[in-house]
């Protein structure tokens, strides 16, 4: 009989916190661009070349970040592209309206405490990359390379004027 209430107790234990059982503390975020090979960079680290799969704690910080960060800034940054910034946030998960019906309390401190109670959104990021139109870079010899667009956009401000020289 005491077996029997100790495989109970440990039963309700064990299934009362519904989002922590349906997927974790943790989820898989998807990343890809266009075009691919892009770095990805999560709050200043970086993570890879695009496309690939990271998985990320669903607080919405790593797990010995004690800040009350909420979300993920991520960029995907790619050589004469323009970067891709994104902020990915937390939600409540739907799961965690679960332990109202079956877990309590019990359920909702376990999903709080390892962050299971959230889902992150967006779940998959498709980073879709612009050309830059002008650049320019300094090389260690102090020459200027300039790269020029036939296509101005009316936003720019103009800043000089080119004279052709007889």
């Amino acid at each position: 009989m005491k077996t029997i209430l100790s495989g109970i107790s440990l039963s309700i234990f064990l299934l009362s916190s519904c989002a922590s059982i349906i997927h974790g503390p943790t989820q898989t975020v998807d990343f890809s661009s266009q075009p691919t090979g892009a770095t990805i960079i999560i709050d200043g680290k970086e993570y890879g070349k695009t496309p690939h799969a990271i998985e990320l704690r669903r607080k919405g910080r790593e797990k010995d970040d004690k800040s009350q960060k909420q979300v993920y800034d991520v960029q995907i940054e790619l050589d004469r592209y323009y970067p891709y910034d994104l902020k990915v946030k937390r939600e409540m998960d739907g799961w965690f309206l679960g332990n109202v019906l079956i877990g309590g309390l019990i359920g909702i401190i376990i999903d709080a405490s390892n962050g299971s109670m959230y889902k992150l959104t967006p779940d998959q990021i498709i980073a879709q990359m612009d050309k830059l139109t002008a650049m320019n870079n300094k090389t260690e010899d102090d020459t200027i390379y300039l790269a020029v667009t036939l296509t101005a956009d009316p936003n720019w401000q103009k800043v000089g004027q080119l004279n052709k020289i007889d």
